[in-house]
């Protein structure tokens, strides 16, 4: 009977973490939304630019938020192009392109924006070059070969991604644990258990953070 209510409790406890973790990114990606917002209508488009970067960094599976931003960030290249600013544009489309591959683990989200990046980038990288023949090289060959290369397939870093996985669960159970073995119940501490399990946490937070800026 102990067994299974320290079983559940421990459950309960992650579901909860878990829960929070997820809330907290939902609500940082809203907030960058929001300040880019704010920084656009004051036409200051190079810090909009960053925010929405952030806001798409703050990604969860099957949130809006990161669509809202990375079409935000769309319109701007789109934008800049039509103005005949090449630089910004190209800038502006790398950051999107950019801010989906980092926020990929043992997936990569935003193909559908990442695709349409890969096509912007190579048109702008060729008309940089010149709009017509250079050095016997086609508009549509140079940027064919552009393309290219950014179709190129970079798949994640396998080890950083495993040990995202590794030290984001290890961190979460050894929280569990702590509240669950450390702490008695008149709210004091068990020295040992409280030792080991909070060296274990932050041991695993380490490689949680090292692990994403690995994968």
């Amino acid at each position: 009977m102990k067994t299974k209510f320290i079983f559940m409790g421990a459950l309960t406890g992650f579901a909860l973490l878990l829960f929070l973790t997820l809330l907290k990114i939902y609500f940082k990606g809203k907030e960058e939304l929001f300040i880019a917002d704010e920084l656009f209508k004051k036409k200051n488009l190079s810090q909009a630019i960053v925010h929405l970067e952030r806001s798409i960094q703050w990604h969860i599976p099957g949130s809006e938020i990161s669509e809202l931003a990375a079409e935000k960030l769309w319109n701007i290249t789109l934008s800049y192009e039509t103005e005949n600013k090449v630089e910004d544009a190209l800038k502006s489309c790398r950051l999107l392109r950019g801010a989906f591959f980092s926020t990929r683990s043992i997936w990569t989200p935003g193909k559908k924006w990442i695709n349409l990046c890969n096509e912007k980038i190579a048109h702008l990288m060729a008309v940089k070059s010149g709009p017509a023949e250079v050095d016997g090289v086609s508009f549509e060959k140079r940027k064919s070969k552009y393309r290219q290369k950014l179709q190129t397939d970079r798949p994640p870093s396998i080890s950083g991604s495993l040990l995202t996985e590794i030290g984001f669960f290890g961190w979460v159970t050894c929280a569990i644990l702590f509240l669950l073995k450390a702490i008695t119940p008149t709210a004091g501490l068990k020295p040992k258990p409280a030792l080991i399990f909070s060296t274990a946490f932050f041991l695993f937070y380490g490689i949680w953070i090292l692990g994403m800026f690995k994968a």
